[in-house]
């Protein structure tokens, strides 16, 4: 058989990989990923073992130095070691090419000088490199969020304790995305169909990556792969599609440890004291001009895990902070996404799912030629008792460090408590995990979507009920996104003729549902008050869309983000009628009638964002993609979408649940005002984009072959100045969606194919 591997450009520099080896394949996309996003590999690979202090020096508020250390403290390379040693001889072979392949790109940007001037400190990978990134994608939903607290997680000396950890040192563990699956019973082909909406950031290591792989009699997948991460990770082959999002549940528990007043590394347990172990751990850390020092620190660990120093709240003399992870020993990564890769139908995909127990922390929706499809939360997650869940519950009620954790999907539970603790059971993939039977999961021929919330309500009519708290909560309100999601799926399905470009135009509509329940009666809300009439105008000629030419969502975005969080999803200053558990899919609606003339919400939440409109330079009424936009070096595009305030699939916006780490460089944008950083990302001219829907694709699956249609908002290179990224943008923009080119004949009759064979 030949080495040579042939490497294939069409349309959107979607690179398609032809090999007659596992190895061949590897080097094959290590080459051309690398050949897009050579600094962001490089840079993941430096973060994750530790050398991050050593290329750029100790970061803002020492965060380079804190992730260094907390790196070292999860033992990742020596995970990354065990994790090679156990990985069949074919992942090893396709690891091995990956790192080849990157590697001799290197050496041809060396060559050309392309190597990017922010990291021109590139040297050769190795695999134990790539293995420490697999480890950390792992940890993507756990560790890899506490790292710079883990090596801030200095014990209290005689001075006292520690400052607490910067709040810049907590990553987030959220991100977002929406996932549709549609069967038989409504598609046009009587196929399955399957819609993938991720949001994940435009710049850095979060970005999604598009390509198609092939070992001829072995492999034939086309999809999205995270950047640095081989084979692909959400896409289609000839008889089946799948997506995936990010689980509501938790991939790890924070315990809070009742410590010895007299010592605290020493810990109570039940009715003993446990004493804590050290290891000291140091970083190289660059100083300006040239130089170097060396930082040493001494790190503490529990028999959960590492202990942690929360920013607000430190480690103190009394009480400290330690963690447990679900995902530290998942050995079977690249074997669960390669397995759904090479996967025929529904019933060898679950059986990948069920034989790996690998899923780290995703749902999973898919459907099949048959047209069945099927949703899944098969996430590695805590086992507790049924009295821990009960406790957990009640300090959710009583305990405000509790309920704020869990507003940002961590659970805090108690560490001095042996009632606490994780249950091992037969069939989970690791002690302490909830076994792979009793995970939430369903078949059905019509549809099934998640959108972030929990498990619960994937279908309105078949709710998934009586499973842990640790998969996320059961009758309770919904998102407004998910609301949207559902009901638009719904409507779909009920046509029974869903094709690829019906369900992405759907899409790219972005009609809100916000506008559907409650823009009538505010705008008659404002008249009869007599306030505000200009903007009562600009909302009823509003076509209640967040699309590119709509006038008046950027004023009704503002107004609803004058509300707090809580008013979106349960009866308050804005929803009459509150979260109905019967009827979640309608609840809440209508305005809440309350208020004077004077004091009305209504009114004061309007002045507050026609003030916010007026401070930004924006117009109430104009259109949305008039000023909100991607940077794409020089060139400006305006883009559609919204935000979680909204109700809409298509998010996009100006700030992101899942912060990238990435050092690559990105563009130069208007700050967002502090008021609503969080909530629609307003600054000075509108919203510039950093996050949201990236990889949107929609694929048939039919007896005459997949039927794909997409494309990669931001385009396939790192280089944000690049023309891909201004193409990806602008089709986005126009709701442009091209062919994916899965058979020989599309990949040669693609107008822009280009063609390279690398002999090794």
């Amino acid at each position: 058989m030949s080495d040579d591997v042939d490497v294939r450009w069409t349309t959107g520099g979607v690179a398609h990989v032809r090999a007659a080896s596992w190895n061949g394949l590897g080097y094959g996309q290590g080459f051309a990923c690398a050949r897009d996003n050579i600094g962001t590999i490089w840079d993941l690979a430096a973060k994750v073992g530790s050398r991050r202090a050593r290329h750029y020096g100790p970061g803002p508020d020492d965060n380079f130095v804190a992730s260094d250390l907390g790196y070292l403290a999860l033992g990742v390379t020596e995970r990354a070691v065990a994790l090679r040693d156990a990985q069949p001889s074919f992942i090893r072979d396709l690891v091995a090419g990956y790192v080849a392949g990157a590697n001799a790109w290197l050496d041809e940007a060396r060559d050309a000088d392309l190597v990017p001037e922010w990291c021109a400190w590139l040297e050769p990978l190795d695999e134990i490199d790539l293995y420490r990134v697999l480890v950390d994608t792992a940890l993507m939903a756990s560790g890899r969020n506490l790292v710079g607290l883990i090596g801030r997680a200095e014990a209290p000396g005689p001075d006292g304790p520690c400052p607490p950890a910067p709040m810049s040192a907590l990553g987030s563990a959220q991100a977002a995305s929406n996932g549709w699956a549609f069967g038989r019973e409504a598609t046009a082909t009587g196929g399955g169909l399957v819609v993938a909406n991720p949001h994940f950031p435009w710049y850095g290591e979060g970005r999604f990556w598009e390509c198609h792989l092939t070992i001829p009699g072995e492999l034939d997948v086309y999809g999205a792969s995270l950047i640095g991460i081989p084979g692909v990770q959400l896409g289609f082959n000839a008889t089946l599609g799948w997506t995936h999002t990010f689980s509501r549940g938790n991939r790890f528990t924070l315990y809070r440890l009742d410590l010895d007043p007299a010592d605290p590394t020493r810990y109570r347990f039940g009715d003993e004291i446990r004493s804590m172990t050290a290891q000291d751990h140091e970083v190289t850390v660059a100083l300006a001009p040239g130089g170097s020092t060396t930082v040493r620190r001494r790190l503490w660990d529990t028999h959960h895990g590492p202990m942690v120093n929360l920013p607000l709240l430190g480690w103190g003399g009394d009480v400290g902070f330690t963690y447990r992870d679900a995902n530290l020993d998942n050995t079977r990564l690249l074997e669960l996404f390669l397995g759904m890769d090479r996967a025929r139908d529904l019933d060898e995909f679950e059986a990948v799912l069920a034989e790996t127990k690998a899923m780290p922390w995703l749902n999973t929706l898919a459907s099949d030629i048959s047209g069945q499809v099927y949703y899944s939360d098969a996430s590695a997650t805590p086992n507790l008792t049924d009295a821990a869940q009960q406790r957990y519950l009640d300090r959710l009620a009583s305990d405000p460090i509790a309920a704020l954790l869990a507003e940002n999907r961590v659970a805090l539970l108690d560490g001095s408590d042996p009632d606490d603790e994780w249950v091992d059971e037969p069939g989970a993939r690791s002690p302490g995990l909830v076994p792979h039977d009793r995970l939430p999961a369903m078949r059905r021929e019509d549809v099934v979507v998640n959108c972030n919330d929990s498990h619960w309500l994937t279908h309105p009519d078949e709710v998934l009920e009586g499973y842990s708290v640790m998969h996320g909560l059961e009758r309770t309100p919904r998102s407004l996104r998910t609301r949207q999601n559902l009901i638009q799926t719904q409507q779909l399905a009920a046509t029974g003729a869903v094709t690829a470009r019906a369900a992405l135009d759907v899409v790219v509509q972005g009609a809100t549902l916000t506008a559907l329940l409650l823009r009538d009666e505010v705008v008659a809300r404002l008249r009869a008050a007599g306030a505000h009439l200009d903007a009562a105008d600009v909302l009823e000629a509003w076509d209640g869309t967040v699309g590119i030419d709509a006038r008046g969502a950027v004023l009704w975005r503002e107004f609803l983000g004058a509300y707090p969080p809580a008013a979106l999803v349960d009866a308050g200053p804005l929803f009459a009628h509150g979260f109905d558990p019967d009827n979640p899919v309608v609840t809440p609606h209508g305005l809440n009638p309350d208020g004077s003339n004077a004091d009305d919400p209504v009114v004061v939440a309007m002045a507050a964002a026609l003030s916010l409109l007026d401070a930004a330079g924006v117009a109430p009424d104009a259109p949305l993609g008039s000023v909100q936009w991607a940077r794409c070096g020089d060139t400006r595009v305006g883009v559609p979408g919204g935000c979680e305030v909204e109700g809409v699939a298509n998010v996009l916006g100006a700030f992101g649940a899942l912060a990238s780490q990435s050092l690559a460089p990105v563009p130069e944008r208007p700050e967002p005002f502090a008021a609503q950083a969080g909530r629609t990302g307003l600054g000075p001219g509108g919203y510039q984009v950093t996050y949201g829907t990236s990889w949107l694709m929609a694929v048939e699956l039919t007896e005459q072959g997949p039927h794909g249609l997409g494309l990669l908002a931001y385009g396939q290179s790192e280089d944000f100045t690049s023309p891909g990224a201004v193409q990806g943008a602008r089709a986005l923009a126009e709701g442009a969606f091209r062919p994916l080119c899965f058979t020989e004949e599309a990949i040669g009759a693609d107008p822009e194919l280009s063609v390279r064979t690398l002999r090794r």
